[in-house]
């Protein structure tokens, strides 16, 4: 895959609160070719996207159903947005969660593997 760093297109912001499972996924999109922003929370994720000059091209959050702060996350991110949708790929591995929620483009069950993982960032990153 060829992808230029410098691409907005290329930017992803990961939101996972495991430390070990974040530092992974970064190694692994860094290793694909992306650009890719970090952190823990879904509240600190809405402080770095307000920050950006420009959007990233996808959002991977992990989710959990029963924690607010991601559905909060969801419901203000669709209030922060002026043009087209930022997605929002969910990663989970809550067994309540069988199908995308609202604000999502799609819902992948951890663990997951690396080309489904891989597959679906190339599907659902902004084409903008």
């Amino acid at each position: 895959m060829s992808v230029d760093p410098l691409d907005h297109r290329s930017t992803l912001l990961v939101v996972e609160g495991y430390d070990d499972l974040r530092e992974a996924l970064v190694a692994l999109l860094v290793l694909e070719g992306y650009t890719v922003l970090s952190v823990p929370t879904a509240m600190q994720a809405l402080d770095v996207l307000t920050k950006l000059p420009r959007r990233p091209a996808l959002v991977l959050l992990s989710l959990m159903l029963r924690n607010p702060e991601d559905q909060a996350f969801l419901t203000r991110l669709r209030t922060l947005e002026a043009g087209p949708r930022l997605p929002v790929l969910a990663l989970t591995a809550d067994p309540d969660l069988q199908a995308p929620l609202p604000g999502t483009v799609g819902l992948l069950g951890k663990p997951v593997r690396t080309e489904v993982l891989l597959a679906a960032v190339d599907r659902y990153r902004a084409r903008h």
